[in-house]
């Protein structure tokens, strides 16, 4: 099960209403990991204060991510995650074609 660890690492604030904010996330599953890192611009505003936590701020960034339920930054992650652990390699296309001979 992947678990999904989020920080807010800064934000931009204007007469104290939430404009934009650097987040990161890292997704783990077992022995594997990949993270990301981020400026997102706030859609809906949301008013800040010396009480406003980290994990709201979080949330609000989760609902503006989020379509159909489904977060699209932990979507990319995951998908980032399962391609670490079932990876399909192609040739390049540029590549110059060879051939191998077995005997």
């Amino acid at each position: 099960m992947t678990q999904f660890k989020w920080k807010i690492t800064e934000t931009v604030i204007k007469d104290e209403i939430l404009k934009s904010l650097k987040y990161y996330c890292k997704a783990t599953d077992g022995d594997l990991s990949v993270e990301t890192e981020g400026y997102w611009t706030m859609k809906t505003p949301h008013e800040v204060s010396r009480e406003t936590s980290e994990s709201q701020v979080i949330h609000w960034l989760d609902l503006e991510t989020s379509q159909d339920g489904n977060n699209i930054i932990e979507s990319r992650l995951q998908e980032q995650l399962d391609n670490l652990r079932n990876p399909v390699s192609t040739q390049l296309p540029w590549a110059v074609p060879t051939f191998k001979v077995t005997l």
